[in-house]
């Protein structure tokens, strides 16, 4: 699987997990363009770890605030 096609997978998960209707690309904010909740995230990376098998460590969602950036953290968890 391409890192192109990750990131889509990934984008899907997020997409069916927050049930948003934004046309989302990798610059969009979690936050600020989503208007995610706290307990939303949550239960997109509760999501995002049982879709892919992984699990995402709090200090890497640190510096995350875009769909990019959490492909970004998903991709490196699972190219370890």
């Amino acid at each position: 699987m391409t890192v192109q096609e990750l990131n889509k997978e990934i984008i899907n998960v997020v997409l069916n997990s927050t049930e948003t209707e934004l046309e989302l690309t990798e610059e969009t904010s979690l936050y600020e363009d989503m208007g995610l909740s706290s307990v939303e995230a949550f239960v997109m990376l509760n999501d995002l770890e049982d879709a892919f098998g992984i699990e995402i460590p709090a200090a890497a969602l640190r510096s995350v605030r875009t769909v990019g950036d959490l492909c970004r953290v998903v991709c490196s968890i699972l190219t370890k």
